[in-house]
């Protein structure tokens, strides 16, 4: 889907030039489609929200790419929930994230007031502030 979609970048080399643009040859309604959702994912989803500033101030990346990255992971994952005939749930997506010791899960520990701290060997949801 991603590659259908053309929301994936390209990678062009010549000699010792490198480049990355987006495909310019696409259904370009579809790809319209994926980043306007990603675009509005960002005030709805926390984890959306912890990624783009992620791409935004650590990546430096400009709005539209940052928004097309986001729209590349929404795509697997739409493409997964649709695969496994079950909706989304963010809290799933969310305790995946954590359970595959993803860093937009630190991220998003950050970002929720919650972290993961050890406690006697174990790990262990606790607030920041208390």
């Amino acid at each position: 889907m991603p590659c259908y979609s053309r929301i994936a970048p390209v990678r062009e080399a010549c000699g010792n030039s490198e480049w990355i643009h987006f495909r310019f040859v696409c259904p370009k309604f579809l790809r319209q489609t994926f980043h306007e959702f990603a675009s509005h994912s960002i005030g709805q989803s926390e984890w959306a929200k912890a990624y783009y500033e992620h791409l935004r101030q650590d990546e430096k990346k400009h709005h539209h790419a940052a928004v097309r990255s986001l729209a590349y992971k929404w795509i697997r994952i739409i493409f997964r929930c649709w695969k496994d005939g079950k909706p989304y749930d963010e809290q799933i997506y969310q305790n995946s994230l954590r359970r595959r010791g993803s860093l937009l899960a630190d991220i998003l520990g950050g970002a929720t007031g919650f972290s993961w701290k050890p406690v006697a060997g174990f790990q262990k949801l606790s607030e920041n502030n208390a």
